[in-house]
């Protein structure tokens, strides 16, 4: 029978003989606000249904692509990530352990996985649309204000309740493309979404011990969220409810 210092100091153990693995974390979450900006849909001025190009860019390079590409027609929308911060009201401490539960396709069969806490960010997108015509700015602008009911679910392989709030909403027109060319309307929408950034997944195996998985592991479900010095943690990776005392359950996913 392991216990959860046991746990711990293997994990530490592994942290430091372990390289840096690359994660598709951040591009998880703009992958998924982009394709939602690509459902984004309106009516011209003739009441035909006009869908807005959509495409991750920062302001300076979508301007640059507006000037450069003439195949490029307004509106449109462009996505940035513009910061990633530590949210410090909701750390958990360094005690925190979680056990959760993948599939293992070859097998065909749920695992048991053990990591420390996720760490809680904040991860800050811009959302900037651009367009000829006021109409066609204020359309947008209220399908995409419509997404957030009081917020929007991201939904990821790491998580299915990421909440994003949509922080500010700023007009930035007028922007011109060049002297003798039309002006072009600019809106930009600040959103935050309080994500979990994942620690590396380790498996707990028949015997007790545990080995690297990695940290792109998609987490079918949260068992519990370990705070308790007296929890211990069965061979094969269920509580000993024997000795342990209650604890709080920890999100439904980082």
């Amino acid at each position: 029978m392991r216990g959860l210092d046991y746990f711990r100091q293997k994990i530490q153990d592994f942290e430091l003989i372990s390289p840096v693995e690359k994660s598709d974390f951040y591009r998880e979450y703009t992958k998924f606000i982009l394709e939602k900006m690509k459902t984004v849909n309106i009516m011209d001025s003739e009441g035909k249904s006009v869908e807005p190009t959509a495409f991750f860019a920062n302001p300076e390079r979508a301007i640059a692509k507006i000037k450069e590409d003439r195949t490029i027609t307004l509106p449109l929308i462009t996505v940035a990530i513009d910061d990633i911060d530590e949210d410090v009201d909701r750390r958990r401490t360094a005690m925190n352990i979680e056990i959760d539960t993948v599939w293992d396709a070859k097998e065909r069969r749920a695992k048991r996985v053990i990591s420390k806490a996720a760490k809680p960010i904040n991860l800050s997108f811009t959302i900037n649309v651009w367009a000829k015509y006021r109409e066609d700015l204020n359309q947008i602008i209220e399908n995409i204000m419509l997404m957030f009911n009081p917020s929007l679910d991201f939904k990821t392989k790491h998580s299915t309740n990421t909440k994003a709030f949509i922080e500010q909403i700023t007009d930035n027109s007028v922007v011109s493309t060049g002297d003798r060319e039309d002006r072009i309307l600019r809106k930009m929408i600040v959103l935050t979404a309080e994500a979990y950034l994942p620690n590396p997944k380790y498996l707990i195996t028949n015997t007790g011990e545990i080995e690297f998985l990695g940290t792109d592991i998609q987490i079918l479900a949260r068992d519990k969220d370990i705070t308790v010095e007296s929890n211990t943690v069965l061979p094969d990776g269920t509580a000993d409810e024997s000795i342990t005392q209650p604890v709080t359950p920890g999100p439904a996913g980082p």
